[in-house]
């Protein structure tokens, strides 16, 4: 496990697998992190309840559902995957 850690020190934050994380693909890594910055805050979640069910998207596709979506951090995400991180730290928000 490659855990990138936030800087900032927050209630409840928690440990999550990239690979558990639906984020805005098209965004831009951020830049600061690239260039070797530590990263400052936690990205902030929604946690979802993986249906039962298989779900189907357009043509019949079968829908991937993860059990996180970024709400904030959709840049240090893309970031953490290009650094080759595995992990990074969050916190669940209601919303």
């Amino acid at each position: 496990m490659k855990l990138l850690t936030a800087k900032q020190k927050v209630p409840n934050k928690i440990i999550i697998p990239l690979e558990d994380l639906t984020h805005i693909k098209s965004m831009t890594p951020l830049k600061e992190l690239l260039d070797g910055e530590e990263l400052q805050n936690p990205i902030e979640v929604r946690e979802h309840v993986i249906s039962e069910v298989p779900r189907y998207g357009a043509m019949g596709i079968p829908y991937i559902e993860k059990k996180y979506s970024v709400w904030r951090g959709s840049q240090r995400v893309k970031a953490a995957k290009e650094l080759g991180y595995t992990h990074i730290e969050g916190v669940i928000v209601n919303g």
